[in-house]
Parts: structure tokens; sequence; C-alpha cells
């Protein structure tokens, strides 16, 4: 079923700088250095950490497109920003909103503290109005997210597939539209952060092939990411 494409918010102010990639970025992440050698210095998705440098910013116009829409690849220079921006955030497998002045951090998702993605969630993942050292940002709006933000896939999902199959009428059910990031999280191992290629009630196409396993009986999860414009903590 043919949907009209989202245009995600992602980039508002102060570019402060730009570094190359160590891996793949999505738009809106919250970045770390990953090498600080001179001349070799190279920025990746953040996990579970307070050290974020900033939000990857959109790809600036004029730039070729990257292999995949919504992503810089390994290499290319990502602009930071470095005050306020739009964040991708998730509810982080709870009913959980986000209200104007809650208090983020990164996120920890799948197995643990490994796997980079630099997707933010309320401070202790439903602890939004106290204050942590390890939180990163201060939301400037409210998102509504909740539990119809994530969905175990109605069958198991390999390596390399380009869609997944849900039950009927789910997608909906998320509000997932064409141009959306969502995050397939392994909940025993790792997770990757993806854009919604096509959406049927039954299933969502996949912008980058999966590069993680999910599995039914595990409860493995597809979440919607949103957008949510942030200032940065310093």
């Amino acid at each position: 079923m043919a949907v009209t494409r989202r245009v995600e918010r992602t980039g508002v102010s102060d570019y402060i700088v730009s570094y190359p990639a160590a891996s793949r970025i999505a738009c809106g992440a919250a970045v770390v250095l990953s090498s600080a050698t001179a001349g070799s210095e190279t920025v990746k998705a953040g996990v579970n950490e307070n050290a974020i440098i900033g939000l990857a910013g959109n790809r600036p116009e004029g730039l070729t497109k990257g292999k995949y829409d919504g992503f810089f690849e390994q290499y290319e220079q990502v602009p930071i920003i470095d005050n306020v921006g739009y964040a991708l955030v998730s509810p982080n497998g709870s009913n959980t909103n986000i209200d104007l002045g809650d208090f983020l951090d990164v996120g920890a998702f799948g197995s643990g503290s490994t796997y980079t993605h630099g997707v933010l969630e309320e401070q202790g993942s439903t602890t939004g109005t106290t204050f942590a050292v390890t939180c990163v940002a201060k939301a400037l709006q409210s998102v509504t997210m909740g539990s119809s933000s994530y969905k175990i896939p109605a069958s198991d999902v390999a390596v390399g597939d380009t869609s997944i199959t849900m039950t009927s009428g789910e997608p909906t059910t998320m509000g997932i539209t064409v141009g959306d990031y969502i995050m397939l999280e392994d909940l025993n191992d790792d997770v990757q952060i993806n854009r919604v290629a096509s959406v049927s009630a039954t299933s969502i196409g996949l912008v980058i092939p999966s590069t993680v396993t999910l599995v039914n009986s595990d409860n493995d999860l597809v979440t919607r990411l949103y957008p949510c414009l942030v200032k940065l903590i310093k």
C-alpha cells in the first residue's frame, strides 16, 4: 500500500563541527567520539553513556546522498548539532511518553550497553522529571509514544530480511508511515536503527536489510522512534 513519505526533522541549530563517521549513523542520533587520535578523529552513535558531543544533523543540502537515505555511512562527514536539535527518542518497551521539560539519557537497548544506536529515552526509562548525571538532554516538547509504539513481529526476522511480518493491523496501531525511523531490538543481543520503506496492514518494509535476528517467541521488538526537540546538557 502506497503511503506518503514522512519528512523527519533532525536538525535545528548550532552545527559546530563535522567529523567522519566510524560506522553508519542515523540523522538525529546522539554521537560520541570513536577515535580521538590526531588526524583520525571519528564519531559513532552513542550507547548508554553521557559523553556525547552532540546530535547527528541532517545531511547538508547539495551533499550526495549516501547508500541509505537518512543515514551517514562510514567515513562520511557528519554535521554535529551542539545545542538545540531534534533527537531520536524511544519509549523503551514501556507505556512511556515524554513531557516538556523531561530529562533524557542515551537508552540501553538489546542485551545491554555494547551496541551503538544514539537513541534517547526518559532518564532512567520512566523518571524524566529527575535529573541524573547520565542525562544528556532536556525535552523542549512533549511527545506521545506509549505502548502502541512497539510490537512483537508475527514471525521471526533473519539477518538480511527486507521486511517484517506483523499481526494484521499493528502497523496502523503503531502509526507507522514510510520514512519513519524504527528500531529492531533483539532483547538478547544487538539492535539496529532502520527506516520504513513501505507499509501494509501486515508488513513493514525496511530501507536497510536487517542486521539482527528477531524471534517471536523471545518477545523481540520493533519500535517506532520519534523526533523530539531537545536542549543538550553540557
